[in-house]
């Protein structure tokens, strides 16, 4: 196969690039995209796997993310090339977000469809092996040189020396073989031990069965005893029905005579207390009653308990009988006759004295004219006698007045007139103080009178209302004993009237629980036996028959669920054949196991021979003979030994630019004996480790291999220098 043409939108590629036989030196800067090439060539050979799922091995990049346009347009690419001389173009395009999910395959001249082409054969048809067996030989990456294990690789060894058919690597029948172990023997889900849980679980189910049907036979035999103590006890309590039947008809009996009676007692009661008031009525009446002769008892006692009334001042004698006022009214008439009298002056002698001059002048006239100085003489003396009248009447007026004056001291007992304004002005206030006391005691006594009368007659009104059923009432005692009485009439025809209503209860209640039974003939024996001993021990056998028949029918349900014996019996020898061949099949395996590592290692000695030959003649070509002889392992894991050196040395230990080398020439050999002579091969920066002097090896190498097969070489070294 020759690839003419190659146009792609993939990862930052948007061009095309032109091809040609033979080698294809492709010197590109870095980032021109030599990577993203050689992926399109894959990708358009072999596809995308758009399963791919974020991961450490793609760097948690997956392919249809890693090489998404960048441009943003949709994935797609095209390849022009030649195969067995024909001109085919290959198309893949992206379609409802499937990258390179369509793709088609036409000749290139005329447009025809190549139906045996398709989007999964592509690879294989045109390079001639699967994708894995090409990406480990003819696809050389810088950091991909290394060669892994893979199924289809180690088919392809197998077929170099064997008939050349490509059947079951020794991988995939060591899986198979591994996988059919497991199928037999792993723990716990292998055939083997899923065999012996189940064959010890039948011999455990065949056990328990055994052991339940034993149960099971005596659970019959203890529930047909518990069967029979129950009918016992059951005829038992049947016979002490009929007895209570029986005495419940001898009570209905007493109960309709007890019940008649009481209707006569009731209704001799409701005609008495027809002609009493209402209840409440009487116990209105009892409160009345008793708020009356709470009323009555505290006027009573308050008239019972009145203070005597005020004592009144002992007046001075000379205010006896006269009240303040006119106490006051005599003072002040006292003490102005006092000041009258007090005030009377003794009368003058002047007139006297003046009528004896007189008499003393006539005597002496009488010595001039005796007629005249008799006359002047006896006028004296008249005068005088009338003068000395006189003055005794007002000495006398005189002296009663003094007498008068001292006798209203006197009266008052003091030796001066206004010592008498404390003594009425003090008889005043005590009268006053008296005559206020007895006022307040008049208006208590008359008030204590008026609620005395008002709760007598409060009480005369209670009474004559309780005289209208009770005439002889006439006492406060007589009324609260004639209410007594009336509310206990009430009282015992209500409960009267409520032991009718619960005898008629009773009565009905009874007639309900006898019904329409017969009365039997009365069993005193019977009524004898506690019933409620016999209750419990009829509920006690018949939980105990439950209980039995439960764990009965649970025991047939085991019994049943467990399967019949036979049937178990017979599957526990199958299960043992089934396991004995099981086993043999391990031992088959295990033979087999043996076997299949002793062909592989006879295969493996003689293709790896072949691979490992050529890889030393091609190492030699690249290091001018300084390697030259190689190891491979089973692992694919190469080793070299100089031709001085008689020690082999792993790739791991020698230098990257030796490393690469070795396992370029381990793919060229893989490409040369397990490849189609047609089939390219792809280099991307393969060389990069090398040195001028072994890049030239290497480029001789593969101008050489470029006579028989394309080859397409990605580098970043300017290899015409390097040439």
């Amino acid at each position: 196969m020759i690839i003419v043409k190659m146009h792609a939108s993939f990862g930052k590629l948007n061009g095309e690039i032109t091809l040609h036989e033979g080698l294809n030196l492709l010197c590109l800067p870095n980032e021109a995209g030599k990577s993203t090439w050689s992926a399109f060539l894959i990708a358009m050979l072999y596809g995308i796997d758009t399963s791919e799922k974020s991961s450490a091995a793609n760097q948690h990049l997956p392919m249809k993310e890693r090489y998404k346009p960048w441009d943003g347009r949709s994935m797609q690419g095209r390849i022009e090339l030649i195969h067995n001389g024909r001109r085919i173009t290959i198309e893949r395009r992206t379609q409802k977000k499937i990258p390179m999910g369509v793709f088609e395959a036409y000749d290139t001249d005329t447009g025809t469809p190549i139906p045996e082409l398709n989007g999964d054969n592509c690879g294989k048809m045109l390079c001639g092996v699967e994708r894995s067996v090409f990406e480990r030989t003819a696809f050389i990456r810088q950091l991909g040189l290394s060669v892994t294990e893979d199924s289809a690789l180690e088919k392809r060894m197998n077929a170099l020396v064997t008939t050349g058919e490509e059947g079951k690597s020794a991988s995939d029948l060591e899986r198979k073989l591994h996988d059919w172990e497991v199928k037999l023997s792993k723990k716990p889900t292998g055939r083997i031990h899923r065999l012996s849980a189940q064959i010890d679980k039948l011999a455990q189910e065949l056990t328990d069965l055994h052991t339940l049907q034993d149960d099971a036979m005596l659970l019959r035999a203890q529930s047909d005893a518990a069967q029979k103590e129950l009918s016992h006890l059951n005829a038992l309590t049947q016979r002490i029905e009929r007895a209570k039947n029986a005495k419940k008809h001898l009570a209905l009996e007493e109960l309709t005579q007890k019940n008649a009676a009481q209707e006569l007692k009731c209704k001799h009661l409701q005609a008495q207390v027809s002609l009493l008031p209402e209840e409440a009525q009487l116990h209105s009446l009892r409160q009345q009653l008793e708020q009356a002769s709470s009323a009555l008892h505290t006027a009573q006692l308050e008239h019972a308990f009145t203070t005597e009334p005020p004592s009144k001042p002992q007046p001075p004698a000379c205010f006896v009988g006269l009240s303040a006022m006119q106490a006051r009214q005599k003072h002040s008439d006292d003490a102005s006759q006092y000041r009258s009298l007090n005030e009377a002056k003794a009368p003058k002698k002047t007139g006297i004295f003046l009528c004896a001059a007189i008499i003393l002048l006539g005597a002496a006239l009488c010595f001039v004219n005796l007629y005249f100085g008799l006359a002047s003489a006896a006028g004296g003396v008249l005068a005088l006698i009338f003068s000395l009248i006189l003055y005794a009447k007002k000495i006398r007026a005189y002296q009663n007045s003094k007498h008068q004056a001292e006798l209203i001291l006197s009266r008052y007992g003091v030796d001066h007139i206004d010592k008498t304004a404390l003594i009425v002005q003090e008889y005043a206030s005590q009268m006053q103080r008296y005559e206020t006391a007895l006022s307040a005691y008049n208006e208590k006594s008359d008030e204590q009178m008026t609620h005395l009368r008002s709760a007598e007659t409060q009480m005369q009104a209670v009474l004559a209302q309780i005289k209208c059923f009770s005439p002889s009432c006439n006492t406060l005692d007589q009324g609260k004993e004639a209410i007594r009485a009336a509310l206990e009439l009430h009282a015992r025809f209500v409960s009267e009237k409520r032991t009718l209503e619960l005898q008629r209860s009773q009565l009905f209640s009874m007639q309900q629980l006898v019904g329409n039974a017969t009365g039997d003939v009365p069993d005193p024996e019977a009524l004898s036996l506690d019933e409620s001993k016999i209750i419990y021990e009829k509920n006690a056998a018949a939980e105990r028959l439950m209980r039995l028949n439960a764990k009965l029918s649970e025991q047939n349900g085991k019994i049943s669920a467990t399967g019949d014996a036979a049937v178990l019996q017979a599957k526990l020898e199958e299960c043992r054949l089934q396991l004995a061949e099981a086993k043999r099949l391990e031992h088959v395996l295990d033979i087999a196991k043996t076997a299949l590592k002793s062909a592989d290692e006879a295969l493996r000695s003689r293709f790896s021979p072949q691979i490992t030959a050529e890889a030393a003649r091609i190492l030699s070509e690249l290091t001018e003979g300084k390697y030259s002889s190689v190891l491979l392992k089973p692992n694919m894991q190469l080793s070299v030994r100089e031709q001085s050196d008689p020690v082999m040395h792993p790739a791991a230990a020698m230098s990257c630019g030796t490393a690469d080398q070795m396992y370029l020439a381990l793919r060229l050999a893989m490409v040369r004996r397990l490849l189609p002579e047609n089939a390219p091969i792809i280099l991307d920066d393969a060389l990069v480790n090398f040195d001028d002097k072994r890049t030239a090896a290497a480029l001789k190498l593969l101008s050489a291999e470029a006579k028989n097969r394309q080859i397409i070489l990605f580098s970043c070294k300017e290899i015409p220098y390097v040439l």
